[in-house]
């Protein structure tokens, strides 16, 4: 597996643009989908009117059926878009409105489709990729010259209006590559705003310096092993950096205390997920990842804070991060106790699942280390076959 430097989100980055441009586009089409069928069913509507004035009308009943299969098209597109096939049901949406236009309109009237045509090369750029218009374009142009070729005379060739669509179709690119462009740059600065923020934080608490580097990759990599995966997967890696932002608004006097703390400083520490809240619920692209700043505390049998939630009221992010929170914690240096044992720790955690976190999720972090355990022992077992094999031959 490729190691991630987890305070470096360069590596990653076209990762995590992928899954912004896809939530983009992927709520661009759901809105161009419910539109399509609020209007197909106000006609199927106006159809079954004009069918109940006149059932003997011949249109009438072809009209119901025309917009019950579009319906079910569009309905069928609308889940496929839901569930994460966003680019497939761009395509599918675009042939569609193309393929139904001169099965709908006669050839002699097909010129006065234009704007029908003009549709899907227009958007395919935004719910699809940029280069997907001129794919598009093509296919009306190549479709549209040879329906002329097999029917010369049935409509007037309009190459106008083709150099209008190959014109609409290099726009629509170079405006989407452009959004494109500005979403990159806007999720790159939100990502070093975090990672500075991360840095600032590890610099004020000497005591946890490394801390953020070694919990991410880990609560990533538990994420990924419980079913989290997509733009939940940086989420959680915000959320995690940031885990601890809170301590901001706590003293220094109580922060670097090298004893233990009274309770009234117990107070005041405990209230670094409420500063937490209140410093990222005013920054819209963070909300997001705000459910391990806030609620990594909270334990799964309800004594935790700020809130006091239990089990599954818990966010699942939170309680993902609460065990690699507390498992680097304990296996940590610091001023005021020695590092535990990776034993002892794992003992601690399978003894406080159902007290402090969710059983389920210890159950997947016991196996997630064990099996870290095995490669690491692994790879120590092969490097040192290779040391006695490369001393024999000295």
């Amino acid at each position: 597996m490729k190691r991630i430097n987890t305070l470096d989100f360069g590596g990653q980055h076209d990762d995590h643009l992928h899954y912004i441009l896809l939530e983009y586009r992927q709520k661009l089409l759901r809105v161009l989908l419910i539109l399509c069928i609020v209007i197909n069913t106000i006609l199927m509507i106006l159809a079954l009117i004009d069918w109940m004035r006149d059932p003997f009308v011949e249109w009438g009943i072809y009209n119901l059926i025309s917009g019950a299969t579009v319906f079910a098209v569009l309905l069928f597109l609308y889940q496929a878009n839901q569930k994460g096939f966003t680019s497939l049901a761009g395509w599918l949406f675009g042939l569609s409105v193309l393929s139904t236009i001169p099965t709908t309109y006669s050839l002699s009237s097909l010129n006065e489709t234009f704007l029908f045509m003009a549709l899907p090369i227009a958007l395919s750029s935004f719910i699809i990729r940029p280069r997907a218009s001129f794919f598009f374009a093509c296919f009306v142009i190549a479709g549209y010259s040879l329906l002329f070729l097999q029917s010369p005379g049935v409509f007037v060739y309009d190459p106008y209006s083709l150099i209008a669509l190959g014109l609409l179709a290099v726009g629509s690119y170079l405006v989407s590559s452009v959004l494109n462009k500005a979403i990159s740059d806007a999720v790159r600065a939100y990502d070093e705003t975090i990672l500075g923020w991360a840095k600032a934080l590890e610099m004020r608490d000497s005591e946890t310096m490394g801390h953020s580097q070694r919990i991410v990759e880990l609560t990533l990599r538990l994420a990924g092993k419980l079913g989290i995966k997509g733009i939940d997967l940086f989420h959680i890696r915000r959320g995690a950096l940031l885990h601890d932002i809170g301590k901001m608004g706590i003293p220094d006097a109580i922060l670097h205390k090298p004893g233990a703390l009274s309770s009234e400083e117990w107070v005041i520490m405990r209230k670094h997920p409420e500063y937490a809240r209140e410093y990222l619920d005013r920054v819209s692209y963070l909300t997001s990842a705000l459910d391990i700043p806030y609620s990594h505390h909270e334990r799964w049998d309800g004594t935790g804070y700020p809130q006091g939630l239990m089990e599954e009221e818990i966010p699942f992010a939170a309680r993902v991060f609460a065990v690699v929170d507390v498992w680097d914690a304990l296996t940590s240096q610091r001023p005021y106790r020695q590092a535990w044992s990776r034993e002892k720790a794992l003992e601690y955690i399978q003894q406080q699942a159902g007290r402090q976190f969710d059983p389920r999720i210890v159950a997947a972090f016991m196996d997630l280390i064990e099996n870290q355990l095995q490669i690491t022992k692994g790879t120590n077992t092969a490097g040192g076959a290779q040391l006695v094999a490369g001393s024999k031959n000295i």
